[in-house]
């Protein structure tokens, strides 16, 4: 009784709620990031599917090689074996529709080739209902026929693939130029049709001629034989001995219409299709260049954005300036290494950097100053900052020729200092020499010195140990 009412009271709360309208996003079928991130995550986005169905493609195209050469007849059991891997590539090409219907949805019907496999796809399985229902008619002849073009399907598998990006290349220009090549091909049909008319009335209404030139009549019988007479010369298939040595022999008429027809048609209308193709494969070239370069730039800036945020998120201090022992430390984050190394900047590099960028020696520099630097680094050399670094260059120039005439007048200087030196130490060798002769002479004098007081010494000596005699005493007296 109990879960009764609660389901009643559930049931009463639902119908008194107020309905709740669709959102704008629900109303204007946006897709939201989450849609974005699944179907970029899609197994129909993938690589190795796309791979997967192009060896598919060529495989079934390999088979109906096999089976046209190989078949014994129309019938299902002449047939059998064909059938049976014809029904194991269709139920691939299926699974392959409803794969990719379910990737892209509505979007499915509206790129021309999704249109195309799927019109193959109904065409096969037409084709296997009929064999299985209608034994003896050996199926549909159109749908066997369309088969052979699901190879064209590789041309859609090959457009992400880096190692075929030529090939893609190739046959993008030819689809983006087939306005082109239609109005060419139409001039060009314009220019058989008057070259074939104008042959056919030259060389192809003498009976007389038939008679040398027996093959005439195939050639020139007709206006029609004369179109494909001149499409055979535009593309030189042996179109002298088959055609212009005998058309000269019976019609020299001929001759000049025959080398204008080369002239305009094969060297002028298949050089000028040539030339158109070359063209656009170059615009497409371009375009590939810049989009690509317009995706390198727009990622560098996702980068160097996320690097500044980094940056600012790791500023413990909440200053805004980066002293070069906290920039050491971030720039050694993991995180910041591999953004760093993304847009090809070392670690030495960035610090070499911070020192550039600390003008005023201060030892901080903000984020945004560090990544304004790093863009410098990174970017293009622009006018302004060449036109900067004219201008310094030519300030260190000045700067450069100053300290040279400084030094000139310097030597100029030390050249005087030295000269006075030399001056001054000839004076001082000369003194020398007098030095060393005074000191000579005053050792001489000492010597002289100390023998006159050796003298002295031995006269005291002397006149002290000698005593005068009597007789001369008395005499004196």
């Amino acid at each position: 009784m109990r879960e009764k009412v609660e389901k009643y009271v559930l049931k009463a709360t639902k119908a008194l709620r107020p309905q709740v309208l669709p959102s704008a996003f629900q109303q204007l079928n946006a897709e939201t990031k989450e849609v974005m991130e699944r179907t970029a995550e899609h197994v129909a986005n993938k690589g190795y599917f796309n791979a997967i169905i192009a060896v598919v493609l060529c495989v079934n195209t390999v088979v109906i090689g096999i089976e046209t050469d190989y078949s014994r007849g129309r019938a299902l059991e002449d047939r059998l074996p064909f059938f049976v891997l014809e029904t194991l590539f269709t139920a691939i090409f299926i699974a392959e529709v409803l794969v990719r219907m379910h990737h892209l949805g509505w979007e499915y019907a509206i790129d021309p080739w999704n249109i195309f496999d799927y019109s193959l796809v109904v065409f096969s399985w037409t084709d296997m209902l009929v064999s299985v229902t209608e034994v003896e008619s050996g199926g549909l002849r159109l749908a066997a026929s369309l088969r052979l073009f699901r190879l064209l399907r590789v041309v859609r598998s090959i457009r992400g693939v880096k190692l075929l990006s030529g090939l893609w290349l190739v046959i993008q220009g030819l689809l983006d130029s087939y306005k082109t090549v239609l109005w060419i091909a139409f001039a060009m049909a314009i220019f058989i049709f008057c070259f074939g008319a104008a042959l056919c009335v030259l060389g192809g209404q003498d009976r007389f001629a038939f008679e040398y030139w027996y093959l005439g009549h195939m050639y020139l019988g007709s206006v029609l034989r004369a179109m494909f007479t001149s499409l055979q010369v535009a593309t030189f298939d042996d179109w002298a001995d088959s055609i212009a040595r005998p058309l000269f022999q019976v019609a020299p008429t001929a001759g000049p219409v025959l080398f204008l027809l080369i002239f305009v048609v094969s060297f002028g209308t298949l050089n000028i299709l040539v030339a158109v193709m070359v063209e656009r494969i170059s615009v497409i070239t371009a375009d590939n260049r810049l989009r690509a370069e317009q995706s390198r730039k727009h990622m560098e800036a996702i980068l160097l954005e996320s690097v500044v945020e980094e940056l600012h998120a790791n500023d413990r201090d909440g200053s805004g300036d980066l002293s070069l022992k906290e920039f050491k430390k971030m720039i050694r984050i993991p995180s910041l290494i591999k953004k760093l190394g993304l847009l090809g900047i070392g670690i030495e590099e960035a610090e070499s950097l911070f020192e550039i960028m600390d003008v005023n020696h201060s030892g901080c520099v903000t984020p945004e100053e560090f990544i304004a630097g790093l863009q410098k680094v990174k970017g293009a050399a622009k006018g302004q900052d060449m036109v900067q670094l004219i201008c310094y260059a030519q300030r260190q120039v000045v700067r450069a020729t100053q300290f040279v005439n400084r030094i000139r007048f310097l030597n100029v200087q030390v050249d005087g200092v030295q000269e006075r030196l030399n001056v001054a130490g000839k004076a001082l060798q000369v003194e020398g020499l007098e030095q060393i002769q005074t000191a000579s002479r005053n050792d001489v004098v000492w010597g002289e010195a100390a023998q006159r007081q050796l003298v002295l010494h031995h006269l005291d000596v002397t006149r002290q140990n000698t005593y005068p005699v009597v007789d001369e005493l008395e005499r004196d007296n």
